[in-house]
């Protein structure tokens, strides 16, 4: 195999020989390069070391075939060098052959974000195809109707959301009737949920019950669905513009990205008691919307989402499997004021089970609080604003301030922190060791 590739070095090279100039220039001018470089230092104040040291390489490519198509590629190079936020060797189990990461030993992934095709069939309808990330919602901070697209958790909830999101293979087309606009979604790509591992800083272990003492636990194989058809998620949405409200409705059949913790106690184990866990992937409808309106220098904005059958891990010792279901309501209600230079922006959010049911480590009524607060100086090279969540039922939440400055147009310098409080076995609170201080650059050509 490798003894070809002088041959096809050389056919390449006669090819491009052959091109004129005047293909050349039209093949340049459709044809836009871009590079973002980041790197990301994060010291951790408990542990006295470096939580985080990360560099990334970002390339894009974008060729326009013509005025209504283009080609678009993003990829990643991604390298962290303490090897810390995912220790070992990761294998994305998670994620669907085709959209897993090429890890190259135990520090370095490379990544193709993005790749798909855009056009326009007859004016009116326009499409979508390949790997690429699906935005619903509206929130910051927290998501409720943004579950299009599985994430990556090896940072909690810091990482920002495009950063987050994992891309999946999928078919995306929008059309306009009359005054709505029909999104149309269809996805084969069966990734999930990239969850870290219990030796991993950001490990949630709040929201799995311990196993009793001198029980070991025992992780069976996860029941992942597989089918290119039948497994697919499928979604719809429309939205439209009705007395200066911008309103959505959307609709959502998917699996879970997070697999139901199936459990059974074995007593007659050889080894003793064990706790068999057997995770599986279950199916999911959602219906929900969005709307928000400009009323001056507020916007009013809010997002509801209706789970139907949703799996919880139950602390009542008489179901077998360890399992309870029950519809779940979600909301969000945000509101943004802008005044000059100065960004206030606070949200509320509420989850409420719908039957009465026994839930390891949360209440029913679960009720989350958002503010924001953002300043643009030094005519708005420089940025200053801290965001501050809570949840209110359990008091544990945390605090992140942050400074970004740009240089030039090109180079942004990013100073933060994030601050943990509250109970350790809360959502929030259990990471209240992982405090820490970053500093960054990100570098644009």
């Amino acid at each position: 195999m490798f003894k070809t590739y002088p041959l096809v070095i050389i056919f390449l090279f006669l090819c491009l020989k052959s091109i004129s100039q005047e293909d050349k220039q039209k093949f340049k001018d459709a044809f836009k390069a871009s590079l973002v470089t980041v790197t990301d230092f994060s010291y951790e104040f408990k542990g006295d070391k470096m939580q985080k040291s990360e560099i990334i390489l970002k390339p894009k490519f974008t060729y326009r075939i013509n005025n209504i198509s283009k080609l678009v590629f993003i990829g990643q190079v991604y390298s962290e060098l303490n090897d810390n936020l995912e220790p070992g060797k990761s294998k994305d189990h998670t994620v669907s052959k085709w959209s897993r990461r090429l890890f190259i030993g135990d520090r370095t992934n490379l990544e193709l974000r993005e790749l798909y095709y855009q056009t326009k069939i007859g004016g009116n309808f326009r499409i979508m195809l390949g790997k690429q990330q699906i935005v619903w919602g509206e929130t910051d901070g927290l998501k409720l109707l943004d579950v299009v697209n599985p994430q990556n958790f090896r940072e909690f909830i810091l990482d920002g959301f495009e950063d987050s999101r994992i891309p999946l293979w999928s078919l995306k087309s929008e059309f306009d009737l009359d005054d709505i606009a029909v999104q149309l979604v269809w996805i084969p790509d069966n990734t999930y949920h990239i969850i870290p591992n219990f030796d991993a800083p950001y490990f949630t272990s709040s929201l799995f019950p311990k196993p009793p003492e001198g029980v070991s636990t025992i992780f069976g194989q996860v029941d992942r669905p597989t089918r290119f058809l039948k497994d697919s998620d499928a979604g719809i949405k429309l939205s439209t513009f009705r007395s200066g409200w911008d309103i959505s409705i959307n609709y959502f059949y998917y699996y879970e990205d997070l697999p139901a913790f199936y459990n059974r106690l074995d007593l007659g184990s050889p080894s003793g008691p064990s706790l068999i866990i057997e995770p599986e992937y279950e199916r999911q409808h959602l219906i929900g919307g969005t709307f928000n309106k400009v009323l001056g220098s507020s916007t009013l904005r809010g997002e509801i989402a209706y789970v139907f059958d949703q799996n919880f891990i139950t602390t009542d010792p008489n179901i077998y499997n360890g399992i309870v279901t029950s519809h779940v309501y979600k909301s969000a209600f945000g509101i943004d004021y802008i005044k000059g230079e100065h960004i206030i922006s606070a949200q509320l959010f509420s989850n409420i089970i719908s039957d009465r049911i026994s839930v390891y480590n949360r209440d029913r009524f679960e009720t989350n609080t958002s503010l924001k607060l953002s300043r643009d100086m030094m005519n708005d090279n420089l940025t200053a604003d801290i965001l501050w969540i809570q949840n209110y039922n359990h008091g544990d939440g945390y605090v992140r301030p942050q400074l970004s400055y740009w240089i030039n147009s090109s180079v942004q310098l990013l100073l933060e922190s994030t601050i943990f409080y509250g109970n350790t076995n809360q959502l929030f609170g259990q990471f209240q060791d992982r405090n820490r201080v970053s500093i960054g650059m990100k570098w644009g050509i």
